[in-house]
């Protein structure tokens, strides 16, 4: 079935619909921007989103497409490895005399921000294509989600950008965009 799934380029409709449940971070519990989305996906489409995810970022990564000094959603890396890093480049600067300027971003919601569009050409210029290019958009388009709280059911909504969070392959797209 996941075979004739990527040669047709079609991800199955009925493994796009989530449940999202609203998990607390911090702050007030009746704001709702202290909540974050997280879509419950069918088991299944979780197994093989983790064998694209495999496929795609062994692809990425071999090809050297992947930036070395992305710490964010890769094994073996974190933040401490990220900083790390700077910090050994603003030791070298200091050595020879010269300046380092930071800008650090905090984006909220960032997986909400992934344009489709964007996404899908981003995936097609590192050579991406054909059926595969169309598995990715048949993935990303016509998604639905409603929202569970204390036993209550939303509407079902469309999805028109975003990467679902709590999905195997979001943070990896994220990543692509975001190159």
């Amino acid at each position: 079935m996941f075979n004739l799934s990527v040669k047709s380029g079609v991800f199955p409709n009925d493994w796009k619909l989530a449940k999202v449940s609203p998990i607390h971070k911090t702050g007030e519990r009746n704001d709702a921007n202290n909540y974050r989305p997280i879509s419950i996906l069918p088991t299944i489409a979780r197994i093989f989103e983790k064998l694209i995810y495999e496929q795609l970022y062994d692809y990425l990564c071999k090809d050297d497409i992947l930036d070395s000094r992305q710490s964010g959603f890769r094994s073996l890396h974190s933040t401490v490895t990220a900083l790390l890093d700077l910090t050994s480049q603003w030791c070298f600067n200091i050595d020879r005399g010269m300046i380092s300027g930071v800008v650090f971003l905090d984006l909220k919601k960032a997986f909400d921000t992934v344009d489709h569009g964007l996404l899908l050409t981003k995936l097609e210029h590192v050579r991406v294509r054909g059926h595969s290019l169309e598995w990715f958009n048949s993935y990303l388009t016509n998604r639905y989600q409603f929202v569970y709280i204390n036993g209550i059911l939303s509407e079902q909504d469309i999805i028109k950008c975003e990467v679902p969070q709590g999905s195997i392959l979001g943070p990896l797209l994220f990543l692509e965009i975001h190159q």
